[in-house]
Formats: structure tokens, C-alpha cells, sequence
């Protein structure tokens, strides 16, 4: 069947008979009359499809026979379209060509002829599967391996050649969904395509009220902001009283510097007068000293405590305050009250 030379000599034969149908139709050939140069034209296609297929090019000889069959049907071409589709070995299209052959043809097709192409269907049969396309949503549009075969749903299983097929899905302004499937001769399958359902739209989040203040809270605010901060009296007193002794001791101090010199310049001092003149300076200059760096450290504390915390702000500022500084032989005392 598969033989070139015998495909030609078929071709030549349903050629012959398409054109005598259009001179003649006869009941006994479906094939309509076609104007002349349609028919013309379809001799041509059915010559250069036998070029192609006794080379050995079976897809482009396909293409001729069918272009042909376009412009001058014939149940004969279906027979030769067959063929072709087997050499190619697409089971499936050849399946198809065959049993339309045999509806067109009817009793036309001779006995002899009818057993050898139901033959070839039974054969073909074994090596093709259906496929039974389902889509979500529907009205996708369908392809098997590129070639389109309907829009979702479809109205009954696709026929394909066994093997490894693409079932491709799809929607607009959607991406494909595609499937590889792998069928066996009279397998059925069912194929999903889902499409990815659209995202759900994201609830609008509504924050909750803002709470009232209560009265209390709004009351103990209102007190806490209108309360001063109160000033550390008594370390500032402190300070203050330090300061002065600081003060009264420096003068002491250069006083009693000023007396040693006086005594080293004068004639006749004694010795024990001049100890007891420089035992008093040094007294006096040293805590002289100690009272200063004393009031640099409480001014310290007082500034922060009046600009950092709340400082005895429950304590009432001083009605008075005094700072008393006594000086003896060699000794120096300070004394105040707040």
C-alpha cells in the first residue's frame, strides 16, 4: 500500500474520475463540478504532491493532495491522503482520512477495496488513544502538538496517534497551560487544564478606633504637666555656702602669705615666729583648695538635679539661709544653717 508507484497509479485514477465527474456527474461520484480552472488548478497540486511524495518528502506531497482535494473534492484523494499520513506515521490523521473515505465513497468503493481499507482501520485503531480535554474555566482554545482542534468544551474526545503528545489551553490575557501526556494504542485519557484562579481580593485593613482617654487619666496628664519641677534648695544653699568659704579662705590665705613676708623682712624675728607665720599660710591656702573643689562638685549636683530630676520640689525654698566662716591659730572652721 505504501509503495510510490502504486500511490501514483491510485492518484492518476481518482484524478481521472474527478474530472470526468465534472464533465459528467454521475450519482454514483459525490464530488461536485468545479469551474475549469479550479479543476486546473487542483491537476496541478495533485502533480506536484506525486513529485514531492515519489521523492520521498511526504509532508510537503501532503500538502499538495490536500490543497487539492480543497479545490476539487473527491472520496478517491481521501483514500491517497491516507497513505501519505501513514508514511508519515500519523495513525491518527490516516484513521480519520480512511473512515471519511469510506462515508463519502458509499457504494462507490468496490468490495474488494472496502475489506482492504476497513482492514487498514482495524490496524490503525491499535496505535491510537483519545483524549478527553477538560479546561477550567471553559472556552479555552485547544491544540494537540500545535494543531488546534477546538474551544472548551469540546464536543467529543480528540483522536491522537499514540506516544508523547502536547495538549496546549489557552484563555486571553492568560499564559498558556500545557500538559505532556504519554498514551498508549486505544488508551483513554482524561487531560485538566486549570488556569491559576485570579487573586482574591485583600480586605482593606480598617484600624481599630482610637480610644478616648478616660477622665482620670486625662486629669492626672493635665496635673503632671502642669506641675513645675522643682529646684534642689538645699544643694544650691550648699553650694553656695562652700563658695563663700572658698572665697574667705583664699583672702585668708594671701593675708597670711603677705604677714610671712612682712616677718621675713623685719630684723629680730624669731624662728619659732616665722613656723608658726608658714605653718598658717599653707593651712589656710589648703583649704582654701578643698572648699573650691568642693563647690565645683555641688554646683554639679545641683545643676542636675535641677535640670534632670525633679529636685525637692516638696521641700519649700528657704526663708534664710548663713554661712559662717571662723578662723583660729592654725585651724580654720565653717559652719551655716539652712
Amino acid at each position: 500500500m505504501s509503495h510510490p508507484k502504486r500511490l501514483a497509479v491510485v492518484l492518476l485514477l481518482a484524478m481521472a474520475a474527478g474530472s470526468a465527474s465534472a464533465a459528467a456527474p454521475s450519482r454514483k461520484t459525490p464530488a461536485r463540478s468545479q469551474p475549469q480552472p479550479q479543476m486546473e488548478e487542483a491537476q496541478r497540486r495533485y502533480e506536484r504532491g506525486r513529485e514531492f511524495y515519489e521523492e520521498g518528502d511526504f509532508r510537503a506531497a501532503l500538502v499538495e493532495f490536500q490543497r487539492a482535494h480543497e479545490l476539487a473534492p473527491s472520496y478517491r484523494l481521501l483514500y491517497n491522503i491516507a497513505q501519505v499520513q501513514y508514511q508519515l506515521q500519523d495513525y491518527a490523521g490516516a484513521l480519520r482520512s480512511f473512515q471519511q473515505y469510506l462515508r463519502d465513497g458509499q457504494a462507490d468503493i468496490t468490495p474488494q477495496r472496502r475489506d482492504e481499507v476497513q482492514r487498514e482501520v482495524e490496524r490503525l485503531r491499535s496505535r491510537v488513544a483519545t483524549l478527553d480535554i477538560v479546561t477550567q474555566p471553559v472556552g479555552a482554545k485547544v491544540s494537540v502538538d500545535d494543531e488546534p482542534v477546538g474551544t472548551t468544551p469540546l464536543s467529543e474526545p480528540v483522536m491522537v496517534s499514540a506516544g508523547r503528545r502536547k495538549v496546549t489551553a489557552e484563555l486571553p490575557g492568560e499564559p498558556p497551560v500545557t500538559r505532556m501526556v504519554d498514551v498508549a494504542g486505544m488508551d483513554s485519557m482524561v487531560v485538566r487544564l486549570d488556569f491559576a484562579p485570579p487573586p482574591a481580593p485583600r480586605a482593606a485593613t480598617v484600624p481599630p478606633p482610637a480610644s478616648e482617654p478616660s477622665v482620670a487619666t486625662t486629669s492626672a496628664l493635665t496635673a503632671r504637666a502642669e506641675e513645675p519641677r522643682g529646684v534642689p534648695w538645699k544643694m544650691w544653699a550648699a553650694t553656695g555656702a562652700l563658695a563663700v568659704g572658698a572665697g574667705v579662705t583664699a583672702v585668708l590665705a594671701s593675708s597670711a602669705a603677705s604677714d610671712l613676708k612682712t616677718r621675713r623682712d623685719t630684723f629680730g624675728v624669731t624662728r619659732a615666729q616665722l613656723d608658726d607665720a608658714s605653718g598658717k599660710t599653707k593651712t589656710l591656702a589648703l583649704t582654701s583648695d578643698i572648699l573650691t573643689g568642693a563647690t565645683v562638685v555641688a554646683a554639679g549636683i545641683s545643676a542636675y538635679l535641677t535640670f534632670f530630676s525633679g529636685g525637692d520640689s516638696d521641700t519649700p525654698a528657704p526663708s534664710s539661709s548663713s554661712v559662717r566662716v571662723g578662723v583660729g591659730p592654725g585651724s580654720v572652721g565653717v559652719s551655716g544653717a539652712f
